[in-house]
């Protein structure tokens, strides 16, 4: 039975190397800042050093990636008068021409729950929906079935792991997905599913209770967007003031 995982996790563990090796991207800027960064001849450890990308500076993005059997991205540059070099992206960073940071991000492929560790058996965090991306830091775990489980930076409310099985790595920036529509001037918020009414705009207030799917509360013609830019609506649920998340709820 071990040997079964361990070949499970081996074949994941390829299968995402492959996914990941040969990826391009649109030309943009790959800065040095986590110290001077080795420009290399070749994507990997055992090229030639071509010379030195000082912390701080920057070198223009041919818009190449590859990725070492340690599962390092290494990015092709335009290295001064000597050609085409390779940077180990962990001292450098990647910004599109629109000075945006790309890096890897876990991207939800439907809704999915993510939780404090790498199995379903662990606290459920928080939920993220389809085309929602968060920070991957880089990490991948496998269950005892053999499934991966991406460690990543859930906004402010900390460290938490998503399965692969709904969702994917890709290169972007954290946010993105439905985040609701402030704008339209409604008199009441129904529940489109299980919702916990918390005491402020955001995940890491308290609940102060739950609204059940088809609930209507009052709406206050309050609302606020956090960090994530979702949109959370003040209402009043019987004797009850408090704040719901658009995800889990219309406005109308």
């Amino acid at each position: 039975m071990k040997i079964g995982r361990i070949l499970a996790a081996i074949l994941a563990a390829t299968l995402l190397m492959g996914a990941l090796t040969g990826t391009a991207l649109a030309d943009g800027t790959v800065v040095a800042t986590g110290g001077d960064s080795y420009v290399r001849t070749g994507p990997g450890l055992g090229f030639a050093t071509m010379g030195v990308l000082y912390n701080g500076e920057s070198a223009e993005f041919l818009g190449d990636i590859e990725t070492d059997w340690r599962g390092v991205d290494w990015y092709c540059i335009a290295f001064e008068d000597m050609g085409d070099g390779w940077v180990s992206s962990k001292y450098t960073e990647l910004y599109d021409d629109g000075g945006i940071y790309w890096g890897l991000c876990v991207e939800a492929t439907a809704r999915v729950n993510v939780r404090s560790g790498p199995g379903i058996g662990y606290e459920d965090m928080g939920t993220l929906i389809k085309g929602e991306r968060i920070e991957y830091l880089d990490e991948t775990k496998y269950d005892g079935n053999g499934k991966a489980w991406y460690k990543a930076m859930f906004y402010s409310n900390g460290i938490v792991w998503v399965s692969s099985q709904h969702s994917e790595l890709v290169y972007g920036e954290p946010g993105g997905g439905d985040t609701g529509d402030p704008t339209f001037a409604g008199n009441c918020v129904e529940a489109t599913g299980e919702l916990n009414i918390r005491s402020g705009p955001g995940l890491a207030y308290a609940d102060k209770g739950t609204m059940n799917k088809g609930d209507v509360a009052d709406y206050l013609n309050d609302y606020e967007i956090d960090e994530r830019g979702v949109v959370w609506y003040k209402v009043i649920f019987g004797t009850t003031t408090g704040w719901v998340s658009s995800r889990y709820s219309e406005l109308y």
